[in-house]
């Protein structure tokens, strides 16, 4: 991985692990159940798996994973697993900013559909902020509260195009990567 392609690696991860919510006025109370998802999930360990298709043609998609274990992350790069220098408990802050300084923000429930056979709720989000506008949707488990699939459209508000990523997660078994520095 380049040193270019970093800076878009850990936004991805952000993008993953703060799911983010809305429309044109900011309406916080519409987006509480995915809040709630989002804040459940910082306290439990998961592995997320992200594909973000490529944009150039005949490209391959990138996929990323990220570990959440023992408070800490660890994100799969270049073949070796390594600690984030961002932890759970600083990504639930990022997230709380997030939220205090989004320009726009609101969430609509959509349907109730399974993921993998899990039953969930599917939500609409929308967020505006700086420097970022996202649109997506998340699938949280009703058994859990915990999200079970991510859909988002990142657009760069300076011109740095739009990347679409979805995320699967998993609960069970999770552990932090053996080895990673």
């Amino acid at each position: 991985m380049s040193h270019r392609d970093r800076p878009v690696l850990i936004a991805a991860l952000i993008a993953v692990l703060a799911p983010h919510v809305a429309h044109a006025q900011k309406d916080v109370a519409s987006c509480k159940p995915v809040f709630d998802a989002a804040e459940k999930q910082q306290a439990t360990s998961y592995h997320a798996y992200t594909t973000m298709p490529t944009a150039l043609p005949g490209g391959k998609p990138r996929q990323l994973e990220l570990i959440a274990a023992g408070g800490q992350n660890y994100v799969l790069m270049d073949g070796a697993w390594k600690r984030s220098p961002m932890d759970q408990a600083a990504m639930a802050k990022q997230e709380q900013e997030n939220i205090r300084d989004a320009k726009a923000l609101s969430c609509h429930r959509l349907r109730e559909e399974s993921v993998g056979g899990i039953p969930a709720v599917v939500y609409t989000e929308h967020s505006e902020n700086e420097d970022t506008k996202t649109d997506g949707q998340v699938w949280i488990a009703t058994a859990t509260g915990l999200v079970l699939r991510t859909e988002t459209d990142m657009s760069m508000l300076a011109g740095g195009g739009t990347r679409h990523m979805v995320t699967q997660y998993e609960y069970t078994n999770v552990q932090a990567p053996a080895g990673a520095r």
